[in-house]
């Protein structure tokens, strides 16, 4: 039997109709296992992940150029030998904007463009697309879900700050970002609010599902029921985490001390429960673009699980405490390889999700003592389905930062000749990047 790729396990969940998608099963593919079987191509995805403050350049890239590259301190995680071949290291290349500004830098590494060169306002940002966005006007438009906008730390908004440091632009507006993990894992799966639904009163989704699921499951052949099992059974095992996990820190009114606990937010928890949730929405299609703000800029994140005592920004202008910074650095990268891990566990067809995959990660800075933007850091990974070469070391001297995301957006199928404004743009790819 062949089934549609977009068949969904439904039922009712308190009088509310719900459904539950589903991952690739052989019997929407083609014999091949590289196209559905209606002849419709595998879907591919595009992602950006952001960390603030930028990085200490002594211990970022790598020495050695091309496939052979070695992990310096802050790439550490990368190294993994399951996701290393998906990974490309972009050094070299230059952001344009002279001085770096959190900012304006943040902007224009995003969008390609920024409204306030010459930087300084908290408001500067961008009335160009940032290129998630882009890449959601094609992928977003037969997805259930156009984009989703994820954070993780909240050190700023703790601190009294406003949420204006978002990576995701769209006509003139910054995107606000979901910081939890449980409102996450409801829009997805369930489609209601956690303000009007308790997760702990309700029953599991998975039961609601349950008489489709037998149904279908009486009609797929040996290999599709044992996906269908394991992808129900991960699903379960991620909602009843969902119930399980200890409640959040609270958000402090104005933190003084950022050593005290409760600043210690739980920034590795929180960070791989959004990933499983956002993987298993990938997995399911119901969203094919995303943007994950790790950390932010100017924010004193305290990275104590790295074994950091002093908030992220503060540390990043004194040169004695460069080993923190390295340390702070290695960890976020952590959190990104986990990401990168999740998406190549899952299979899709002949392939990862991570295979289909296009995603950029980057910073605000290139080093934030001296907030440079030149040697900007970049990290590339997945293949885009083929369309991107990874796995390398790439010298990008003399490069506009822009060009990555460029590359990335014409390996997906974006058919824009340019990419940002004509100062701080690009019309052109970076060929040792792309096939």
């Amino acid at each position: 039997m062949t089934i549609g790729r977009r068949r969904f396990l439904r039922g009712v969940l308190g009088g509310v109709g719900c459904a539950v998608g589903l991952p690739a099963l052989e019997a929407m593919l083609n014999g091949n296992g590289n196209a559905y079987a209606s002849g419709e191509a595998l879907p591919l995805r595009f992602g950006t992940w952001y960390f603030g403050n930028g990085v200490p350049g002594e211990a970022w890239a790598p020495a050695q150029t091309g496939p052979d590259w070695m992990p310096t301190s802050c790439l550490q995680a990368l190294a993994d030998p399951i996701i290393k071949p998906y990974v490309s290291i972009i050094s070299g290349t230059d952001l344009g904007v002279g001085f770096g500004d959190h900012i304006t830098s943040r902007a224009v590494a995003f969008s390609g463009a920024t409204t306030a060169p010459t930087g300084g306002q908290a408001d500067a940002a961008t009335t160009m697309p940032s290129c998630d966005q882009i890449a959601a006007d094609l992928l977003g438009a037969t997805s259930t879900f156009r984009s989703l906008e994820l954070g993780v730390s909240r050190a700023y908004i703790m601190g009294g700050g406003n949420d204006e440091f978002s990576i995701a632009m769209k006509d003139g507006q910054l995107l606000p970002a979901e910081f939890s993990p449980k409102a996450l894992f409801d829009r997805l799966f369930l489609g209601f609010s956690p303000d009007t639904r308790e997760l702990d009163t309700r029953i599991g989704i998975l039961d609601a599902v349950k008489a489709d699921a037998d149904s279908l499951r009486a009609r797929l052949g040996a290999a599709d029921r044992a996906k269908l099992d394991a992808h129900l059974g991960g699903l379960g095992e991620l909602e009843t985490r969902l119930l399980t996990e200890p409640p959040t820190c609270s958000v402090p009114m104005a933190p003084v001390d950022p050593l005290d606990d409760g600043a210690n937010e739980p920034l590795s928890a929180r960070s791989r429960l959004i990933v499983d949730v956002l993987v298993q929405a990938i997995a399911c299609d119901l969203v094919r673009v995303f943007s994950v703000r790790f950390s932010q800029a100017i924010a004193d994140v305290l990275f104590w699980e790295a074994g950091v005592n002093e908030g992220s920004h503060t540390l990043t202008h004194d040169p004695s405490k460069r080993q923190m910074y390295i340390d702070s650095v290695a960890f976020s990268m952590e959190q990104f390889a986990y990401l990168l891990q999740r998406l190549a566990a899952v299979t899709e067809g002949e392939a990862t999700l991570l295979d289909r995959c296009a995603i950029y990660c980057t910073s605000d800075l290139a080093d934030g003592q001296t907030h440079t933007v030149t040697d900007y850091p970049v990290v590339v990974a997945g293949r885009a389905g083929g369309a991107l070469k990874s796995g390398e070391h790439i010298a990008a001297a003399g490069k506009r930062t822009s060009v990555v995301p460029y590359t990335l957006l014409k390996a997906i199928g974006v058919q824009a000749t340019s990419f940002g404004d004509a100062t701080y743009g690009a019309t052109e790819v970076l060929p040792e990047l792309a096939v």
